[in-house]
C-alpha cells in the first residue's frame, strides 16, 4: 500500500467556508460577499460554541504571576476562559525556585465564606473569576512579604479570529477540521434553506 507519507492538510479559513456552502447545496458562482460576511461571522460563533462546550485543550498556555505583599487579586489576560492548574513557585534571591506547592481551587460560595480576606500569610487556594471584563485570580491568604512568590497559572484561552481574507487558517488542530466545517454548515444551512434538503441532519443520516 502507498501512502502519501505527508501530515500537510491545513486549509484556509476561507476554504472550510466554501466548503461548508457547499454542504448546504450553494456552488462557488452562487456566492456573493452578503453571504461571504454572513459566512466569516457564523465561522466566529462556531469558535465560541466550541469554548463554551469546553476549554479546548490545545489553547493551554502557563504564564507567571509575580506575587506582592498584601495583593490579593491579580488580572489575567483577556482572552482566559477557564483555569486549569495553579501552584506557588518559592524564589530565592537568585531566582532559583526553593519550593513548588500546587493551590486548591475555590468556588463563589467557598471564597465568599472565608471571615477574613485579608490574612496574609503563604497562599493556599486561588478564586478564579470571569464576573468582570478582565477575568482575575484572588488568592487566599494573602501573599506576604516573608518570601518571594510567583504564581505559575495554568490556563485556557479562547480562539483566535476568523478571517477569510489573506490565506489565513483556523486556530483549530487537525482533527477538529471536520466538526469546524459542519459547524459552519449547519448555521449557513439556516441563513440560507435548501427545500430539496429541509434540515442538514438529513445529510448526516
Amino acid at each position: 500500500m502507498a501512502t502519501t507519507g505527508t501530515y500537510a492538510f491545513n486549509p484556509s479559513a476561507a476554504d472550510v467556508v466554501l466548503n461548508a456552502f457547499a454542504l448546504v447545496g450553494k456552488r462557488r458562482t452562487d456566492i456573493n460577499a452578503e453571504m461571504l460576511e454572513n459566512a466569516g461571522y457564523q465561522a466566529q460563533m462556531v469558535g465560541i460554541d466550541f469554548t463554551n462546550r469546553n476549554p479546548n485543550r490545545w489553547q493551554m498556555e502557563t504564564f507567571s504571576i509575580p506575587m506582592l505583599d498584601g495583593i490579593p487579586t491579580y488580572n489575567l489576560q483577556p482572552q482566559v476562559v477557564a483555569v486549569s492548574i495553579v501552584y506557588l513557585d518559592q524564589i530565592d534571591s537568585q531566582g532559583t525556585v526553593l519550593t513548588s506547592t500546587p493551590l486548591g481551587p475555590l468556588s463563589a460560595t467557598d471564597y465568599a465564606s472565608i471571615g477574613n480576606k485579608l490574612t496574609e500569610n503563604k497562599p493556599s487556594t486561588y478564586f478564579f473569576s470571569l464576573l468582570t471584563p478582565t477575568p482575575t485570580l484572588t488568592f487566599w491568604a494573602v501573599p506576604n512579604a516573608n518570601s518571594t512568590w510567583i504564581a505559575r497559572v495554568q490556563a485556557f484561552k479562547q480562539q483566535q479570529d476568523v478571517r477569510l481574507d489573506g490565506g489565513y487558517t483556523l486556530d483549530s488542530p487537525y482533527r477538529f477540521l471536520d466538526a469546524y466545517t459542519w459547524g459552519v454548515a449547519s448555521r449557513l444551512a439556516v441563513l440560507y434553506p435548501d427545500e430539496k434538503r429541509p434540515t442538514l441532519a438529513a445529510d448526516l443520516n
